[in-house]
């Protein structure tokens, strides 16, 4: 197969590639290695706007069909900021059940027992258990076990391939980097310390130059993002980024409030 070459990112990284392989991941890139662009003759494409990782991440998919994950990075104990309230994630009580009705009227029979009214779960576990149930795809992923574990590439990582996956119309690839963000998040402990991993999350995803504000359907990378973020925003309100980031305004702040009323309504 013959080679295409892609210059990555602002240090301009030269990835030589089969053109056969890449090509076939979506119509655009077929378009741009085998169409009448001026890269399909000089066999060369730059493209500045994407991280190096995010690139090849997207070859190991290209070449394999799946891709590595970000690696977490450690953040040392001294350097973690003060947090005042706990480190324990917060997590909503689940009401208890109601008791059974005393029949005060037993000489009537069957007829006379009253019937139990089962209380309906509230509108922030249905939002759980909406996050939860999300399927995509399966697989095993590491879940973070220490507040030191600073989750921010990971995060980044697959919003960042999502986001060049829908880019260049690789269906498949965005599905899959959808996927793995999904079940890190449904997996991931919060810790007080870790709330500003999502609030980077968070900017990145409702940044019009990654995810352009639509009007009507909501992107499914804003849609599954601000989904967690409802469900934990009882520990989020306590982190000032994102109190800071939520004044900012925008679609974000417009979503957050939809959601809100939704869990509450």
């Amino acid at each position: 197969s013959k080679q295409f070459v892609f210059i990555v990112g602002e240090k301009q990284a030269v990835f030589p590639v089969h053109a056969a392989i890449v090509a076939k991941q979506s119509k655009a890139l077929d378009a741009l290695i085998n169409g009448s662009m001026g890269e399909a003759f000089e066999r060369k494409a730059i493209i500045q706007d994407i991280e190096e990782d995010t690139f090849i991440q997207f070859c190991q998919f290209a070449y394999t069909g799946d891709h590595t994950t970000a690696d977490f990075t450690h953040i040392p104990t001294t350097e973690l900021q003060y947090v005042a309230d706990s480190d324990e994630p917060v997590v909503e009580p689940v009401p208890a059940p109601e008791p059974e009705p005393v029949d005060t009227f037993p000489s009537r029979g069957l007829a006379a027992r009253r019937v139990k009214k089962q209380k309906k779960p509230s509108k922030g576990i249905l939002l759980r258990q909406e996050l939860d149930n999300l399927v995509y795809n399966t697989e095993t992923i590491r879940q973070n076990s220490n507040p030191t574990e600073d989750y921010t590439p990971v995060f980044l990582g697959h919003a960042q391939l999502y986001v060049f996956a829908e880019q260049l119309g690789i269906d498949v690839l965005k599905t899959l980097a959808l996927s793995k963000l999904h079940q890190t998040l449904i997996s991931f402990t919060l810790y007080a310390a870790r709330r500003p991993d999502i609030v980077e999350l968070l900017r990145y995803t409702f940044s019009n130059d990654h995810t352009p504000d639509r009007v009507g359907a909501v992107d499914d990378l804003r849609s599954l993002v601000m989904l967690y973020t409802t469900c934990e925003v009882e520990g989020l309100v306590h982190c000032p980024e994102f109190l800071s980031l939520v004044e900012e305004g925008g679609q974000l702040a417009q979503n957050l409030v939809q959601m809100l009323v939704k869990r509450i309504g």
